[in-house]
């Protein structure tokens, strides 16, 4: 393979959006940050910050999902942007599995519950092809364990 990083410029990311807005059935489309979508896809370019494909796949999804730079849709266009930046560098299993397989994880990412590293050590293994290890699936189950699964209130807590 080709080692030279295809990478995605800023109309092609509008573009992305629009069509993913579109086939998930609309939304309140629109930029809300064109500056933050301008710098993240310049940053990852940057090979000192970011050495390696992987980095850079973690550092986009990452930063497009936490950096709310549209008015909606924030974590689908992670997903579908980190399975199209797969697709365009021949990543092609990589890229159909991709959105499955990081759903829950981008959910979690976007509640603050995962970090930037953590995403990173998730996609160190998902690129690798490699289960979780040990410790890392001890982190996830932790980190998402944070969050509110929505059984608690009133409701819930009656006795009769």
């Amino acid at each position: 393979m080709n080692n030279e990083i295809h990478y995605i410029c800023y109309e092609e990311a509008l573009e992305v959006y629009r069509k993913m807005i579109d086939a998930s059935g609309g939304g309140f489309v629109g930029v809300r940050d064109e500056g933050g979508i301008l710098a993240t896809l310049d940053s990852i370019q940057n090979d000192d910050y970011y050495p390696t494909f992987t980095k850079k796949l973690s550092s986009l999804v990452f930063r497009f999902c936490s950096g709310h730079y549209f008015n909606d849709g924030n974590k689908r266009i992670a997903l579908t942007l980190g399975a199209y930046f797969l697709h365009k560098n021949n990543y092609q299993w990589e890229a159909c599995i991709f959105m499955r397989q990081l759903e829950a994880i981008v959910y979690h990412v976007a509640a603050s519950h995962i970090s930037q590293d953590m995403l990173l050590r998730i996609m160190v293994s998902f690129m690798s092809g490699q289960d979780y290890d040990e410790e890392l699936k001890i982190d996830i189950a932790n980190a998402i364990g944070a969050g509110e699964l929505g059984i608690n209130g009133e409701d819930y807590n009656k006795m009769d």
